[in-house]
């Protein structure tokens, strides 16, 4: 609105909504606010405390406010008046409007409201911004409109950030990222015998292969010592894609024990942010170039003829580790402050949206210097919403990702093994979200343990529960630093659970879900082996958490009594 930087308020300073929410101002301005027109127009300075809250209001009116103006209101007749030396000036509303605004306000803060009404809109509602000779990027529609001129500005600065083709792209320098292989010594070289494909897949193939000559990122080889066979994978779109079985090589290939970033801690820094962008490089590998000397290693067969890699191709051991590395180095200065990423996953967020734009500026200012493209069909920025690293990230919270929970909703009763443990694959990736998804599951992975037994009346109300329970997923917040956390634990016949939560003004958040099947001598433990035993492997699967937090541990158990009995090992 261009009234400069907010006013500070005392860093204690909270609100409550009605529904008990609890939000931190983040300071507060002084602006002119101007009533009525003509000659009983009155205009007066009025405080506004700034919060990033839901509301189908951009602006509330509060007593200080109608008191500057003498105002007297009436709910009923909608209308205020309030005087003028010209006479008494009258403001009325609009029935339709306070209507309209009144359901949206419910729908924000009641908690009696189905939890899906609280779903996050698709994320593909996204604007195409021209940056250059007809080539777009996007924004995402929810920016503001009043901003969105700078943004497109910024993205027009650094148009030459971007790419279209692989030509478009230089890739990075030598000196800050190439890829080693650290072969074993004295090891011998594998040819594997060609393989054929027809139809589609060969097609495939030697589209793949015409675009990698053209882009300049494979080169013909003769006599190779090492060779690969391709092998062709359907993708999420349907299409075929080319790869290389690289397995041989990577037998006698080292690891590479460089740390990635633990996943969970990159998606509680994200969420609490209003603004955030999803980027993704252009073939992120490929902008990667292997050394020179192990170029030769990474051959591979085709019926155009036999080709090495100049660049890191996909598949080849370490490759994650590798780019994990380059992203570390180039945004050692970002990380955890502005921008999360993991491989080739990146984040850019900020409280604020001008200080969005400064960050973004930062991040393509970076790419910039040190060659980096990014993909401008795979990336989204200013957006108060999105999927990273596969949960829905806002500055709400933490949600499941709909795409997970709606292949569950969509599968048929398991018949086979295989399609138990494809469940349970399935649940796993949500068990963060479930709570003691180990009770809930039982009945059908018992089925995996024991191979007599067959699908039955339990496993059906088990899964049909599980669906029911999907349907509204809980939202997950972010603890603050160093505030107290609380975690709960429960034990049953066969399974402990645990959820950690942290409270705020009296009303607790979920953080985490932990449960765990037991088996063999677990299922043994009396019940505060149990629970102790729940305690343990929450703190270490949340170890981050206790690391950072005191963490109070609540059980139904006689806990003084049982540490003070000598009977008690």
């Amino acid at each position: 609105m261009g009234v400069g930087p907010c006013k500070p308020l005392p860093p204690s300073m909270t609100f409550s909504s009605f529904s008990g929410d609890v939000y931190r101002p983040a300071g507060y301005a002084t602006l002119r606010v101007a009533l009525e027109e003509g000659p009983r127009r009155q205009v007066k300075e009025i405080d506004f405390i700034i919060m990033d809250a839901p509301s189908g209001y951009n602006a509330i009116l509060g007593c200080l406010a109608m008191a500057a103006f003498q105002m007297v209101a009436s709910t009923y007749h909608l209308c205020v008046k309030f005087p003028t030396p010209f006479g008494i000036a009258t403001i009325r509303g609009d029935k339709a409007g306070a209507r309209k605004y009144f359901e949206i306000n419910a729908r924000l803060h009641t908690d009696h409201l189905d939890p899906r009404d609280h779903a996050l809109p698709p994320v593909e509602q996204n604007d195409h911004v021209t940056v250059a000779d007809g080539k777009t990027v996007l924004i995402s529609r929810d920016f503001p409109d009043n901003e969105k001129p700078a943004l497109a500005a910024l993205l027009f600065e650094y148009f030459d950030v971007f790419a279209w083709e692989p030509s478009d792209m230089p890739g990075i320098d030598r000196a800050v990222a190439e890829h080693r292989l650290s072969l074993k010594p004295r090891v011998t070289p594998v040819r594997q015998k060609k393989r054929t494909f027809g139809g589609e897949k060969q097609r495939a193939i030697q589209e793949e292969v015409e675009k990698l000559l053209a882009a300049g990122f494979i080169k013909e080889i003769t006599y190779p010592s090492w060779l690969a066979n391709v092998v062709v994978v359907k993708k999420n779109s349907r299409k075929w894609q080319m790869c290389v079985d690289f397995i041989d090589l990577n037998n006698v290939c080292p690891k590479d024990f460089y740390p990635l970033p633990k996943i969970g801690r990159l998606v509680d820094s994200s969420a609490g942010h209003s603004m955030m962008s999803f980027v993704d490089a252009f073939s992120g590998y490929y902008q990667i170039r292997m050394t020179e000397d192990d170029e030769k290693h990474t051959s591979f067969i085709t019926d155009q003829g036999t080709f090495y890699y100049k660049v890191i191709p996909f598949g080849l051991k370490n490759a994650g580790a590798t780019y994990q590395r380059m992203i570390d180095t180039v945004f050692k200065k970002q990380r955890g402050r502005n921008i999360e990423a993991y491989v080739n996953d990146v984040l850019i967020k900020s409280k604020c949206v001008k200080q969005h734009i400064e960050d973004l500026r930062e991040t393509l200012d970076t790419c910039r210097t040190y060659n980096i493209k990014l993909n401008p069909l795979k990336s989204i920025f200013g957006s108060s919403y999105g999927k990273f690293l596969g949960h829905m990230v806002s500055a709400r919270g933490i949600e499941a990702n709909p795409e997970k929970i709606q292949v569950i909703q969509e599968m048929k009763p398991p018949q086979t093994v295989q399609d138990i443990q494809k469940l349970n694959r399935r649940v796993t990736t949500l068990s963060r979200f479930i709570s003691k998804s180990s009770k809930r599951c039982l009945p059908f992975f018992k089925i995996l343990r024991d191979k007599h037994q067959t699908w039955n009346e339990n496993c059906a109300r088990a899964f049909q529960s599980l669906k029911e329970y999907l349907l509204s997923p809980p939202l997950l917040s972010t603890p603050i630093q160093d505030e107290d956390l609380h975690l709960y634990l429960s034990a049953t016949d066969n399974s402990v659970s645990t959820v950690l939560v942290r409270e705020e003004a009296g009303r607790q958040h979920l953080i985490h879900y932990i449960s765990h099947i037991l088996h063999g001598a677990e299922v043994r433990y009396p019940p505060l082996e149990k629970l102790s035993f729940a305690l343990i492997s929450a703190a270490c699967r949340l170890r981050h958490y206790f690391q950072a937090h005191p963490v109070k541990v609540m059980m139904d158990q006689p806990l003084r009594r049982i540490l003070h009995s000598p009977e008690i090992s």
